[in-house]
Formats: C-alpha cells, sequence, structure tokens
C-alpha cells in the first residue's frame, strides 16, 4: 500500500494567547487534538474539567474536539486520522464528500489501513478497511485521502439512489477519467455492485452525463421507436453552440432532461426559452421533460415523445 509521503494529518496549532481558557480555545478550532497536547497547552486540571462537563468530546481514542464541533466532518475526520495514525486514510462516502462529489455527511467514516494493522476499540462512528490493494494516496487539505475512483469504488453501493449520478457527476466534471475509474474497478479484489458502476460507465461514454440522462434513456426512451435517438448531438445556431440531451435526425426533433437544478430560475426559464427558439430557426423541434415527469411519470413521457416523434414523421411525407 502506497501512501502520500508525510504526516497522515499536517499539523499547524494555533497557540492560545494568554490567559485564554481551554474551552475559549478549543471552540475557536475544528481540529482534533489528542490529551498529551491540551494538557501541554492548559494544564490537567482544564482538560479533565472540560471533558467533564462536555465541553470537549473524545470522537475517538484520545481524539478531542469542542463540542460545538463534534458533528462536522472536518472535525470527525481529523480525530479519526489522528487515532489511527499513520499510515491511514479516509475512504469511502467521505472521501467523496472531501472531494466535494457528494453532499450528504456519512454517519460512519471509513478509514483505510494496511492488511497488517489492528485498530482497537473502533469507535462505532469509525470503520477500518484493511487491505492489500496498493495505492498511492492522495491529499486533500490537510488530509491523506484514498483516490476518487478508489473512494468511489468502496461507496458505490451505499450511495443508494445517489449512486448514478455521484459517478456521472464525477467522470463530466473530470474529477475522474473513464480508464482511470475502469483500471480501478478492475484492480480492486472486492468492488460492490461491481457490474451496476460498469454499466454506469457504458453509458456515460454514450453520452448520459447526468442522472437525469441516465433514467430517460435507460427507463424512459428504450423503446424501438427511440433507437434512432443520438446523446449529446451538439448543434451550432446563431453563433452559439447548443448540445442536445436525445436528437432524432430524421425528424430534427431534440428531448431535453431538465433537473431542478439547472432550469428552476427565470434566468434558467429565459436562456431554455432563447435556446429553443434558436434551435427551431434550424427546424428543430424541442421537447422538454421534466426531473419529476420522468421520474414519477415515465409512461406519459414515453407517450408523448413517441406521439410527437410519429407526428413528425408522418409531416415529412406529405
Amino acid at each position: 500500500m502506497y501512501f502520500a509521503v508525510g504526516m497522515t494529518t499536517m499539523r499547524n496549532i494555533a497557540l492560545p494567547v494568554p490567559g485564554q481558557s481551554l474551552i475559549s480555545w478549543s471552540r475557536s478550532t475544528w481540529h482534533a487534538h489528542p490529551s498529551s497536547e491540551l494538557v501541554a497547552l492548559f494544564s490537567r486540571r482544564q482538560f479533565e474539567a472540560a471533558v467533564r462537563d462536555g465541553d470537549v468530546l473524545a470522537l475517538a481514542p484520545n481524539s478531542y474536539v469542542a463540542a460545538c464541533h463534534a458533528t462536522s466532518l472536518h472535525s470527525r475526520v481529523d480525530a479519526a486520522l489522528l487515532w489511527a495514525g499513520a499510515p491511514a486514510a479516509i475512504g469511502g462516502r467521505a472521501a467523496l464528500c472531501l472531494f466535494g462529489l457528494l453532499d450528504t455527511v456519512p454517519d460512519v467514516i471509513d478509514v483505510v489501513v494496511p492488511r497488517d494493522r489492528h485498530l482497537k476499540p473502533v469507535p462505532r462512528h469509525l470503520r477500518t478497511r484493511r487491505t492489500d490493494y496498493q495505492f498511492v494516496a492522495s491529499q486533500v487539505g490537510t488530509w491523506t485521502v484514498v483516490p476518487v475512483a478508489m473512494a468511489l469504488c468502496q461507496a458505490f453501493a451505499d450511495l443508494g439512489s445517489d449512486r448514478v449520478g455521484v459517478t456521472l457527476r464525477a467522470l463530466a466534471g473530470r474529477t475522474i477519467g473513464i480508464e482511470d475509474l475502469s483500471d480501478t474497478i478492475a484492480a480492486m479484489p472486492r468492488v460492490r455492485a461491481r457490474r451496476a458502476l460498469e454499466e454506469v460507465i457504458v453509458q456515460f461514454a454514450a453520452g448520459s452525463e447526468s442522472y437525469l440522462e441516465y433514467v430517460a434513456v435507460r427507463e424512459v426512451f428504450n423503446g424501438s421507436e427511440f433507437s434512432q435517438l443520438i446523446r449529446q448531438h451538439e448543434v451550432c445556431a446563431h453563433g452559439r453552440r447548443y448540445r442536445l440531451d436525445l436528437y432524432d435526425e430524421r425528424t430534427m426533433t431534440a428531448i431535453e432532461t431538465d433537473g431542478a437544478a439547472y432550469h428552476s430560475g427565470p434566468g434558467e426559464w429565459q436562456r431554455d426559452l432563447n435556446r429553443d427558439a434558436d434551435l427551431s430557426s434550424l427546424g428543430i423541434l424541442t421537447i422538454r421533460f421534466s426531473f419529476r415527469d420522468l421520474t414519477e411519470h415515465p409512461d406519459r413521457c414515453r407517450e408523448r415523445a413517441g406521439a410527437a416523434l410519429a407526428s413528425r414523421r408522418r409531416a415529412q411525407l406529405k
């Protein structure tokens, strides 16, 4: 196993000002500290009183954080790595959060260590992953983290309904490349839901760049009448380039999947109107389906799109 050179956490302690209490100082930093450090900076009496009164909490054995910061992902990760020591790295969903790919902070943080390391006791909110798989660790902020491809492979099965969206976001944003992710899947000895993850890669390579596009192709527009649709077709109209989610060349029809995050505000609504007008000048008809339509009423969306394509085909024959 290869980890980034250096300490598991790069400690840079802000010293207390003269007369400052341990409680006041600890509230000013989210970092975790061992008892020896807190005693050296203040006194054993202050340390024991702060722990007894619940102002300072142990998030891991000998890893203490101010109670007001105890639920922070940063504090929990800092405490986990301080407890684990080197070599160790954050993995799984917590790593994806640190990489900015996941917003939901996990209840349990994964700590990856070599196979021959046995860390006991393990707090309930931490989980050790002992592995022989060799990797070059990344550095995110002050923390040692497994590579993003490895974190995704570790977390994919646990992401539930978010797993497709997170994977496509990582690929579309170039946080990770198809080849890197594919190689990691092949090299890791155990990847839960391996086939499902490989299918997401296949769909991304074919043009699905978001969860909604993935759902549209896999679960909605998947009949024979949609077999001619191509994904992410690019056209230029009035000097502007547009990428069409799904495009039927024969009828010059674009099917757009409108995610709430990108099409809900007045600015986005006006942008879509301008886009549709530009495309119509080329003879391209745009049909839009919302996130709610596609996920809650797939049959209705399929019927409407199919009817529109059929109508356009009949019009061309006249």
